[in-house]
């Protein structure tokens, strides 16, 4: 169902994944912020621009247009858009909640819950993205992904730690946010080598909620500490993500189309 580079792939994500959140579960009393990863997460922000809207959502108009030839609307583009606004206003009603609760030593257990699911959607969907990915296109997926799950998987742990969770119960939440992705990877293998007319249409809405998703990802994830807007005003971060922009706009010249089918 998937190839030999995408279980790879799949692999590599859970180990960055657990990688990630090693340090705050084993030190619970010793975790706090660090100051991540900033030309990382900015290379990352401009690769998620240029695969959403030079890879993903022309795809998704490709299939439409073909499978659906007589509705004259852009429907790829209505998927993209119900994607990123959903992922706002999750964002939105997390960050309400933990502003209400920044007060208490410990954090209320709804909070990485609702935290975990808000992260959970996207990851699905990026790891369907480079499940129906062939060559180069799921090497650019794999890599914006590894670029921001390991800083992930630490600020959901640091969460976790920080809530009123038992060890219990943090293990298995985050287990959940760790397989989601590889759950995505090989939903998104399936639909790719199962390709019918339903299953093609179910591709073109994947890679459609693909492009939303990783346009949020690319610019409002987190918000005011979105990398575009925490890290991108220093003149080096800013070279970082054009440097993903363009290397990911490039390769999509130099390979064509996307997706075939």
């Amino acid at each position: 169902m998937l190839t030999s580079i995408q279980w790879i792939y799949l692999v590599l994500i859970l180990l960055i994944a657990l990688a990630g959140a090693y340090y705050p579960f084993a030190k619970p009393g010793r975790v706090r912020t660090k100051g991540g990863f900033p030309r990382g997460e900015a290379f990352s922000a401009g690769v998620f621009l240029a695969l959403s809207l030079t890879m993903l959502l022309p795809s998704a108009f490709h299939i439409f247009q073909k499978q659906l030839p007589e509705i004259n609307y852009p429907i790829g583009s209505a998927i993209a858009i119900l994607a990123f606004l959903s992922l706002l206003a999750m964002e939105h009603m997390t960050m309400h909640s933990i502003a209400n609760e920044v007060d208490h030593e410990r954090l209320p257990a709804r909070i990485p819950l609702v935290m975990t699911t808000m992260i959970a959607l996207p990851s699905f969907f990026l790891g369907a993205t480079l499940g129906l990915s062939d060559n180069i296109g799921a090497t650019l997926i794999f890599i914006a992904i590894i670029l921001h799950k390991g800083t992930a998987a630490f600020a959901l742990m640091l969460t976790m730690v920080r809530s009123t969770l038992s060890r219990s119960q943090t293990v298995v939440l985050f287990t959940f946010f760790v397989l989601i992705t590889p759950l995505g990877i090989i939903f998104g293998g399936f639909v790719h080598n199962e390709l019918t007319t339903s299953t093609t249409l179910i591709k073109a809405t994947v890679l459609a909620l693909g492009a939303g998703t990783f346009l949020y990802m690319g610019t409002m994830h987190e918000m005011k500490h979105a990398a575009l807007i925490e890290h991108c005003r220093k003149r080096n971060c800013f070279l970082a993500m054009v440097a993903g922009l363009l290397i990911t706009a490039l390769v999509r010249f130099m390979v064509g189309e996307a997706h075939r089918f």
